[in-house]
């Protein structure tokens, strides 16, 4: 699990706050087969270290509620400037936000 200051957000700042690791969302697009930002970013417990698909950080497991609520999300396509939405979980992202690895 990611405990860095430098990596983490602080939830329950009225109590001192606990440090808690922020991923942003990327999907590969179904319009133009790249990698695109959804422009969302989430706390979790126990998120990848680096980029890794949410159907090999969850696999057989219940996702937490934060990626349950991505279900239906429209993305914008980057390429074309249609919305399109990414159903297959192998292809939605946690993407730790303090990575400075290139998404594509």
């Amino acid at each position: 699990m990611l405990t860095s200051p430098y990596l983490c957000a602080k939830v329950g700042l009225d109590k001192g706050g606990l440090p808690v690791p922020q991923y942003d969302i990327y999907v590969r697009c179904v319009e133009c087969g790249a990698v695109h930002p959804m422009r969302i970013r989430i706390h979790l417990d126990n998120g990848p270290l680096e980029k890794q698909s949410i159907a090999e950080t969850y696999p057989g497991k219940t996702r937490p509620p934060q990626l349950q609520a991505l279900d239906g999300h429209k993305t914008l396509c980057l390429k074309t400037g249609r919305m399109f939405i990414q159903e297959n979980h192998d292809h939605i992202f946690l993407v730790p936000s303090y990575s400075s690895e290139r998404i594509t």
